[in-house]
């Protein structure tokens, strides 16, 4: 939002001979902080404006022509004529154009003298909108090129910085959203004078209606009054369109806003006045004469003010006439019923929309505004009337002539309530540590237009229809410590009951299974809590497995992520499928989240949140070095991880073939702690790769850390180092295919002994002199003892009950 010094004099008297810097300071520390002070003045000097009074063709060039000017002397204020050669096209007599004097300087420092043009005396130059520092978007279309025209009427002798307000200061705001009453000058003046100890006064606002009733002639409707709060609607007859006089043009460029005609000019300038966007229809072109607030339908499109077709979508409100759409609500018109030079009679609208609807129609358009960043922020309803009004009087104002018609045409289905806060003193005192007196906190409050009852000790305030934003006690403490000074309130140190701070269990465990995996080299990653159903078939998972399950999203962030996530997965497969596609195939990675399963489809409460840990591992396991070779990631690497991250985690856990669809079925597993599966791991299947265009092999893993969680974890146990040296023994067994590895060292540590420390497989045959349907497995078995030196007399019972024991289950000593 930017603000006009010179214009908010109208409203609040501002003293502009203290340094702008001060009142901006004031109003910063107020809660309405100043972005950026701008001096409007870009640096001109000695250009006035004059009145073109004969035109000539230079006699030796034919491109040039010899203007007489009617001009006032900057030293002695009298009418004088000077001559000015110029080259510009667009110079006729009786136009007022700025003068460039002798030793003038233009916007960009360039200094301008007079001289002679091919032996033609100029005493000066005219001046084009960029060389008077006015951006050529400032300006109507068509003054951007050749010499500025000022408007008839513009007297002689002006200095074109008091013409074109470029002697003005403008404070460029930056708001927050909860202050929608600020986006206006009224608003702003509220601030100004409560802050200035003085009383702003508003426009005063009348009109004439000179025409025939409005009834029959517009007809308003609403067809959702969620969307549309209020619509209102006045008729305008006899408009005749040009531009607008300098002085408005003047205060929409300061404002930030391009003038382009008187009609169009007049809904801009309210709308900076008192914060009510507006926009005016030609009359002529609106089909039956109705509008109507409504949501668009399937299929509709438009051609918005800016010449771009639009496709709507349903929900997007809209302004419709008979045939279809005449503007995005709140957004911007459109250009079949644009006021153009021709337009004789306009319906002047002004209402109030739902600022999300306005929201989420301009980011889906990609069209933001003015107006729809007001309407975004809140409108006061009961402001729209007084807009409305406005509006028409300073059409009549520019041109006697206008005719409005008897009557508005309003619609309000459901009347706005100003609402009320309760309170105490004390209680306002005790949230900002003051001790102010109950008589001052209710002149800053009166003096902010709110009304003071008190009854029992206990104030009731009645909040003005602007500040929707004041709904609860805080916020009357925040309007109170603004006005009083947050530089006025004492430093105190608060007191707490306080308690040390303490990690869930559940972050704890996070905590720890990230450490494990970070420490063995894994990077993490961040993804989106959506997925697409059409992931899991990827997955080759069936169709009744739960993770379809999934809880719909009402307004997905795109049609790619419908519903939440049930599983981390895809996610980690689509971040890996991307690295592939950038050339980085050596991939250590895991994220770790939530996972979503609703209770119940249609949702009826909230789902299930289950915690997972989920990772993938493909490609080189180390870089190229210098005498040392690269290895390829692989099913132990994986398994390693997942062993260190469960030993730093003190569980106790058995290895099991895992049966989940998207692991290869003959390499893949599954920890189960106490019959829970707490962790599958292995290499991705095939058709799974494929799916995702991965190339080799990759390898994942997934940790229900909420199953973890449900666990007893186990305590660490220290034991006495034996000073005494152990001994092994090396068993190899031939043992059916369909016994597992995990079989056999659960026998060797059930009947090893208490002498037994450790047992290990390292080797692995199949071939000849090997039974078919069999295989040779070697375990290495550690003894020892805290009390002595083991002989073979003291391990070899045990290692005769683990050959019994082996025996029981068909596996064989070789």
């Amino acid at each position: 939002m930017k603000a006009s010094l010179t214009w908010m004099k109208d409203y609040v008297p501002v003293d502009t001979t203290k340094p702008a810097q001060e009142l901006a300071d004031v109003l910063t520390q107020a809660g309405i902080p100043v972005e950026d002070v701008i001096n409007m003045d870009p640096g001109l000097k000695k250009i006035y404006t004059g009145k073109i009074v004969e035109i000539t063709k230079h006699p030796d060039a034919d491109k040039l022509q010899v203007c007489q000017v009617a001009c006032i002397d900057d030293k002695t204020g009298e009418e004088i004529t000077k001559q000015i050669v110029t080259a510009a096209t667009n110079v006729a007599v009786g136009q007022i154009v700025p003068v460039a004097y002798h030793k003038s300087r233009l916007a960009d420092g360039t200094e301008i003298k007079k001289g002679k043009l091919r032996g033609e005396a100029s005493e000066g130059m005219f001046c084009s909108v960029a060389e008077l520092g006015v951006p050529k978007d400032m300006v109507i279309p068509g003054e951007a090129e050749g010499i500025y025209i000022l408007p008839e009427g513009t007297p002689i002798g002006m200095d074109i910085r008091d013409a074109l307000m470029l002697n003005d200061t403008v404070y460029e705001f930056e708001l927050t959203p909860n202050r929608a009453d600020c986006f206006s000058m009224v608003g702003l003046s509220r601030e100004f004078a409560v802050l200035t100890n003085q009383q702003n006064t508003e426009p005063t606002v009348t009109v004439e209606e000179k025409g025939n009733t409005i009834e029959g002639c517009v007809d308003i409707q609403i067809e959702d009054s969620e969307l549309c709060q209020r619509f209102m609607a006045r008729l305008v007859t006899n408009v005749k369109v040009g531009p607008s006089p300098l002085w408005l043009q003047n205060r929409l460029r300061n404002g930030g806003i391009r003038p382009i005609n008187n009609v169009v000019d007049v809904t801009n300038y309210v709308m900076l006045e008192l914060g009510q966007p507006m926009h005016a229809y030609d009359y002529d072109k609106v089909v039956g004469h109705q509008l109507t607030a409504r949501p668009a339908k399937a299929g509709e499109t438009i051609t918005t003010l800016d010449g771009t077709d639009r496709e709507l979508t349903e929900g997007m409100l809209v302004i419709a006439d008979v045939n279809g759409p005449v503007g995005v609500a709140g957004v911007m018109g459109g250009l079949d019923s644009e006021v153009t030079d021709q337009t004789t009679s306009i319906i002047l609208e002004a209402a109030v929309f739902k600022g999300a609807s306005i929201r989420r129609t301009a980011r889906a358009l990609g069209m933001r505004s003015e107006a729809s960043g007001r309407f975004e922020r809140g409108i006061n309803a009961e402001y729209t009337p007084v807009a409305l009004d406005r509006a028409a009087q300073l059409l009549q104002e520019l041109d006697s002539e206008v005719v409005l018609a008897k009557g508005v045409v309003d619609v309000y289905p459901v009347p706005a309530t100003t609402g009320t806060v309760s309170f105490t003193v004390d209680a306002i005192n005790a949230y900002l540590g003051t001790h102010i007196e109950a008589s001052r906190m209710k002149e800053i409050l009166t003096t902010l237009s709110f009304t003071w009852e008190e009854a029992n000790g206990v104030v009731t305030a009645g909040v003005p229809s602007w500040r929707g934003d004041v709904t609860v006690m805080p916020d009357i403490a925040e309007e109170v410590a603004r006005i009083y000074g947050y530089d006025n309130i004492p430093n105190r140190t608060p007191w707490a009951n306080l308690n040390s701070g303490t990690m869930s269990e559940k972050k704890l465990l996070f905590k720890a299974i990230r450490n494990s995996l970070v420490d063995r080299g894994l990077s993490e990653v961040i993804t989106f809590s959506f997925m697409h159903p059409d992931s899991l078939k990827k997955l080759m998972l069936p169709e009744t497995d739960s993770r379809y399950q999934a809880v719909p999203i009402m307004n997905p962030i795109t049609e790619d992520f419908p519903v939440m996530r049930t599983t981390l997965i895809p996610s980690i497969l689509d971040v890996a499928a991307r690295n592939i596609a950038q050339k980085n195939h050596d991939l250590w990675i895991f994220e770790s989240g939530a996972v979503y399963q609703p209770k119940s489809l249609p949702i009826t409460e909230l789902p299930t949140e289950n915690y997972r840990v989920t990772g993938l591992m493909m490609g080189k396991t180390n870089e190229v070095q210098w005498e040392e070779a690269q290895r390829d990631t692989d099913f132990y690497d994986v398994k390693g991880v997942l062993e260190r991250m469960l030993a730093d985690s003190r569980f106790e856990a058995t290895i099991e073939r895992s049966t989940e669809p998207y692991l290869h079925p003959g390499v893949s597993a599954q920890y189960v702690v106490g019959g829970t599966v707490i962790a599958t791991f292995g290499e991705l299947h095939p058709q799974v790769m494929k799916a995702y265009d991965l190339p080799g092999k990759a390898y994942i893993f997934d940790i229900d850390v909420s199953a973890v969680l449900n666990l007893p974890q186990g305590q660490l146990q220290y034991k006495e180092i034996s000073k005494f040296p152990g001994t092994s023994r090396d068993l190899a067994i031939v043992a059916p295919k369909e016994i597992t590895s995990q079989d056999i060292i659960r026998l060797i540590y059930q009947h090893g002994g208490e002498h037994l420390e450790r047992a290990f497989i390292f080797d692995v045959y199949e071939g000849e002199h090997i039974e078919a349907g069999h295989r040779s497995l070697a375990y290495n078995l550690s003894f020892r003892s805290n009390e002595g030196t083991l002989t073979d007399e003291d391990i070899q019972p045990n290692i005769d009950e683990i050959i019994a024991a082996l025996d029981e289950i068909g596996c064989k000593l070789r």
